[in-house]
């Protein structure tokens, strides 16, 4: 059965912004494993515009670092949805627009015998798939600093009725600090 997971970074303090980010090779080696057993990684629109600034310029430039070089290609190959009711185009190879968050598509998908679908960062489709009770695995990697300010905190507008239990799975603390704790929706 496929699975949507959930990877977002975040600091102590709560804020997802991109700034407080630490991609260093070894948080890319993490992310390569979640992608070995992806289908389609799943953006919102401002994640994935980010995300097609930077990863495709990566190939373009001579002497990128070789685990920025692997994730680019790695996020260049797979299928990527952007769920977005207002973008219009894309430049990103094997890209494609969703207008909306459809519960029974994803439905089909997390039955269907395939891998999984997985979030990067993205906090508005995050709280949107949490809401909807999709999420199946949140991986958590939490930023060594408290940011203090920011523009975006995590779950900032969610709105449960009634508390979602999670399962403590593992953790895997990197070299930089960055802990990354996984859990599991105990639906």
């Amino acid at each position: 059965m496929g699975k949507v997971i959930s990877l977002i970074n975040t600091t102590p303090d709560g804020f997802v912004d991109s700034q407080y980010v630490n991609a260093d090779p070894e948080f890319h080696e993490f992310v390569h494993g979640l992608l070995a057993d992806t289908q389609t990684v799943a953006f919102g629109r401002n994640s994935f515009e980010l995300f097609q600034q930077i990863w495709p310029a990566v190939l373009e430039k001579d002497g990128a670092p070789e685990p920025q070089v692997k994730m680019a290609k790695a996020l260049t190959a797979i299928p990527k949805n952007v769920f977005s009711s207002g973008l219009v185009s894309t430049t990103w190879h094997n890209s494609t627009i969703v207008k909306t968050i459809d519960n029974d598509e994803i439905t089909k998908f997390k039955q269907a015998d395939q891998k999984g679908l997985l979030t990067i960062g993205s906090p508005g489709l995050v709280a949107a798939l949490t809401e909807m009770k999709l999420v199946d695995d949140y991986f958590f990697s939490i930023q060594p600093l408290i940011a203090g300010s920011g523009s975006v905190r995590l779950f900032d507008k969610l709105s449960l009725e009634a508390r979602q239990p999670l399962k403590f799975v593992n953790t895997k603390q990197l070299k930089s600090g960055v802990l990354i704790i996984h859990y599991q929706c105990s639906n």
